[in-house]
């Protein structure tokens, strides 16, 4: 005996006899432990495939309904969708969003087509685009319309806490950010005062599923495997207590840089695409590395079963080898209309008259523990009124270990904020094919720099205050006319009088002391002759000097714009008080 009937979060589910288990799988259908039977995306296809196989299914009148919904909607998505290639100005009010905050016609579009959708939408723009308010206007909207009264945010570590900058940027709304002990953890979780709960990807395994598989291997000493022991059943205990967080179906769930779930066998994956929601918005400006099998893994979560099993989906766009290795792929078009209703792709140069002319974008860089305690101490070695030179050397060490530990004598494994950079260009450069001006304030951080560039086969040029007055003038042409050239990295010795219009994206990796010499930076891109919009990013450590530098220095007028080269720092703080040194630290 087969039934057909409707979840409340818009899936149809599936129940029928054992034997029949393959006909919901094969299209991509997966268990509900909660309800005992089969979930699927609803599609018509969908459908249609489920009555044609099963034996005489007994369909609820809640899913006929919905079938004409679904007629309804496939056509104004289309219009929507006309509308966006002639960019038909769209009048739509997001009641919570702050008076200041304006969104682009474009991104009203995308507002409205994620509404229309109803279920799911991968938003796949170009970085630089404002995916997240976009995302955070669509939460709006459904919160104000009754259908929202909470949202997850699942995001990268590297970009937690850039979440509740844009959160405090575009609305009042509350928010909890899942972080700190396990205890503290627990606690935010279960928070019903506020709308917004952001949590990474690693602590969402940690905390609602158990965790790592923490299992002892041949070598381990006893203390490790104890350790390891208590680990585990601190997760396990976790598990259980929030298992009511598990187990709740959200209003709207945002997966961040989605494409962290392109593998399907990988926990992480497993585990996001087992929360249920009402609505789902995943975000990336990647949202598949060159194989259509990381689009399916991504798709699943933004909706299950939409593009069938991976083998069967498999089994009819990918071509193989003698050995079952894949070598490419067909029917391609198929798969782009069946994800036409609940997928958007934007670039740059396609929204360029609706967009300023420059888009500043910060990236939050969360220090590692180990670094932490390292800026801690640095931090610590300054006083708030002193006459010597202690506390500005404390500023200057602390400015310079945020870069990197190698710049002060230390050798760490690993870096942050070079990872963080890492990300960005490995979408900026190698996805999307962007060129790219790459600034720091210190010649050491550029050898670091050039270093990850050859690591990532980045073709580059660089200029610091070695660099002859005509050579610059050379690679200025060189890197404009050469389209392998990805990245124009150097010091502020490029920060004047050079043109570089061929790139559209300038990475500040730390910022100068002085705004004047920041604004000339991005003017290196953006001047006459510049063609498209440029964005600026900016890379900032939490909780440290980076923050607060700005706030010092902004009003000031503590250097001139001919100031280059790497004793800025120390010429900086000569001009400035006990106190503002204070509180930089």
């Amino acid at each position: 005996m087969s039934r057909l009937w409707m979840r409340d979060d818009g899936f149809l589910v599936v129940s029928c006899d054992y034997d029949q288990r393959n006909i919901p799988k094969e299209i991509g259908g997966r268990w509900d432990g909660i309800e005992k039977a089969w979930t699927v995306a609803f599609t018509s296809d969908n459908l249609e495939y489920l009555i044609d196989n099963l034996d005489n299914p007994t369909v609820d009148p809640s899913v006929e309904e919905r079938l004409m919904q679904q007629t309804q909607k496939e056509a104004r998505l289309e219009k929507l969708r006309e509308m966006a290639k002639q960019d038909v100005p769209v009048n739509l009010k997001v009641a919570g969003l702050k008076p200041s905050c304006h969104l682009y016609n474009y991104q009203k579009l995308g507002v409205a087509y994620a509404l229309t959708n109803g279920e799911g939408i991968l938003d796949a723009d170009e970085m630089g685009l404002g995916k997240s308010i976009t995302a955070i206007a669509v939460s709006l909207v459904r919160k104000a319309k009754g259908l929202a009264k909470n949202c997850l945010v699942i995001t990268p570590a590297s970009l937690k806490f850039n979440w509740p900058l844009e959160i405090e940027k575009f609305t009042d709304e509350k928010y909890v950010v899942v972080d700190g002990s396990p205890d503290e953890r627990i606690a935010q979780w279960k928070r019903t005062d506020v709308f917004f709960t952001i949590v990474n990807y690693e602590l969402l395994l940690e905390d609602l599923f158990g965790g790592r598989d923490l299992k002892a291997k041949e070598g381990d000493s006893e203390a490790m495997i104890v350790r390891k022991q208590d680990q585990k059943a601190k997760a396990e205990f976790r598990k259980k207590v929030l298992a009511d967080i598990r187990q709740r179906t959200w209003d709207v769930i945002i997966t961040d840089e989605v494409h962290v779930l392109k593998s399907h066998a990988s926990k992480r994956s497993l585990n996001t695409k087992q929360l249920r929601s009402r609505f789902r918005m995943a975000l990336t400006g990647t949202p598949m590395d060159g194989r259509l099998e990381e689009l399916h893994s991504v798709m699943e979560f933004v909706s299950p079963g939409l593009l069938e099993s991976r083998t069967r989906f498999l089994q009819k766009h990918a071509d193989t080898d003698f050995f079952g290795k894949i070598t490419g792929y067909h029917d391609i078009d198929s798969v782009r209309k069946r994800i036409a209703h609940c997928f958007l792709r934007r670039l740059k140069k396609d929204v360029l008259k609706d967009l300023p002319n420059k888009i500043y974008e910060n990236r939050i860089v969360v220090l590692s523990p180990s670094e932490r305690d390292i800026y801690k101490k640095l931090a610590s070695r300054g006083h708030e009124v002193t006459k010597d030179v202690e506390a500005m050397v404390a500023v200057i060490r602390c400015k310079q270990f945020c870069d990197h530990p190698k710049l002060i004598g230390e050798n760490g494994k690993t870096n942050s904020k070079l990872e963080s950079l890492r990300e960005v260009l490995d979408e900026v450069v190698i996805e999307n094919g962007h060129k790219v001006l790459v600034f720091s304030q210190y010649k050491q951080m550029v050898n670091i720099l050039v270093g990850l560039f050859d690591e990532m086969s980045l073709k580059y040029l660089r200029i610091d205050g070695d660099t002859p007055k005509q050579s610059r003038a050379d690679y200025q042409k060189q890197f404009n006319e050469d389209p392998k050239l990805d990245i124009m990295v150097g010091t502020e010795a490029m920060s004047a009088g050079l043109n570089f219009t061929s790139a559209d994206f300038v990475i500040n990796y730390d910022d100068n002391w002085a705004p004047a010499i920041m604004d000339q930076r991005s003017d290196r891109a953006h001047r006459i002759g510049q063609k498209s919009v440029v964005t600026v990013v900016g890379f900032i450590c939490k909780d440290t000097i980076e923050e607060r530098i700005r706030a010092v220095l902004y009003g000031k007028s503590v250097i001139t714009a001919e100031t280059l080269g790497d004793d800025v720092d120390d010429m900086v703080l000569r001009r400035l008080g006990p106190k503002d040194i204070a509180q930089l630290l």
